[in-house]
Order: structure tokens, then C-alpha cells, then sequence
């Protein structure tokens, strides 16, 4: 074979080679296009209800227990839902720990802040911290807990069932950084107990059938 042809046949299969590698990138390109949303929107919840440990929790335990605890000792943000849960005697659930793995996720639970629950008529929150209307308070706490975490299924699906058999509306917006639940309450920030996740949230979710 001469070098010219040698230098043609070696030009052709670069070409041939070089549109194979165009397509599959093309290819490529459109598949990331396509689920870029949905990893965008799964890294961002992923971020918030599956949170790293908490090094700055106040907890003895380190359990969502604890961290009510914390709450009403030194009035942390969230001290009312803590009071709450303590009113309503549900302290001791959120102490529970697997046997089998320490730091599973036994609860997410959607904590509204003090700011939340100021924002309530005043009515409001005296009817349900009162002793007679202990069903009701279990009912409102209830409606803002999970069995286990949240998962991304439940981010993709839009909402999450509450341990109350009511569910919770899951909206995230990834270009501008925000959960949304029930279209109202918008997600503040995280923290990871040993036994489970505190969401705080800027709104008291409300039962349907409170």
C-alpha cells in the first residue's frame, strides 16, 4: 500500500470514528438534558431530608427526643412544637432507636417554629393546649410526622403520607431553593438526630379532619 493511501484509508477511519463519538455524545447530551431536573431536584431533597449529623445539638441522647428536650430547656426555635409533643404525652416515641442499626431514620418529623405557631390566632393555640382537647393537639403533632424518612419516591410522587393517615403535598423548586408542603409551609432548614430528621418549617400544617 502506498502512503498516500495508507494516509487516505487512516483519514477515512478518524472521520468514521469521530461521527460515532459526536453521536454517542449528542446522545449523551440529551439524556443529561432530559434528567438534569430530576437529579437537581433529588440532590436537593436528598440534601434536606436526609441531612449529615448534627454537631451543634444541645441533646443528651441525641434523639428527636432529646432534642424537644433541648428545646424547652434552652429555648431554641422550635419550643412550642416541643411543648407540644410534651403536652400531648408523645415525648417517649421519639425516643425509639432500631436494634439493628442505630442511626436509622425512625421518624421525619416537620417541626413548625415558634414564629409559626405566633402566627396562629391566639385562640388557637390556647383551645388546643388545653387538657380536654389532648386528642385533637396528638391529631395536629401526628399530622406532622413520618414513619421513616422521606424518601425520593416521595419527592417524585409529591407527597408523603403522615403517620396521622393524612398526607403532606411535597413541592421542590430547585431554581429557587425551595420546598414547599400543603403549597404554604416553606422548609427552613434540617438537622439529623440519631434516630430521625427535623424538618423546620415556617407554617403549622393543619389536618384536614382537625
Amino acid at each position: 500500500m502506498g502512503l498516500t493511501n495508507y494516509v487516505f484509508n487512516q483519514s477515512k477511519i478518524t472521520m468514521n470514528t469521530n461521527k460515532k463519538l459526536t453521536g454517542l455524545l449528542v446522545t449523551i447530551g440529551a439524556s443529561a438534558l432530559i434528567s438534569l431536573p430530576v437529579l437537581a431536584q433529588s440532590y436537593y431533597s436528598s440534601a434536606i431530608f436526609n441531612p449529615r449529623s448534627n454537631s451543634t445539638s444541645r441533646s443528651l441522647d441525641g434523639t428527636i427526643a432529646g432534642e424537644f428536650d433541648a428545646a424547652i430547656k434552652y429555648y431554641q426555635n422550635f419550643q412550642t412544637f416541643a411543648e407540644a409533643v410534651n403536652n400531648a404525652g408523645l415525648m417517649e416515641n421519639f425516643k425509639t432507636q432500631s436494634s439493628s442499626n442505630a442511626n436509622e431514620v425512625q421518624y421525619t418529623v416537620f417541626v413548625p417554629t415558634d414564629e409559626a405557631f405566633a402566627a396562629l390566632p391566639e385562640t388557637t393555640i390556647k383551645e388546643l393546649f388545653k387538657v380536654e382537647n389532648k386528642d385533637k393537639l396528638v391529631k395536629l403533632i401526628n399530622y406532622h410526622v413520618v414513619s421513616g424518612a422521606v424518601s425520593n419516591e416521595d419527592v417524585a410522587l409529591g407527597k408523603v403520607q403522615t403517620i396521622s393517615g393524612n398526607s403532606i403535598k411535597i413541592n421542590v423548586d430547585t431554581a429557587e431553593e425551595k420546598i414547599t408542603l400543603n403549597e404554604a409551609s416553606i422548609v427552613e432548614s434540617s438537622q439529623r438526630a440519631k434516630n430521625g430528621v427535623i424538618v423546620l418549617i415556617d407554617k403549622v400544617l393543619m389536618p384536614p379532619d382537625l
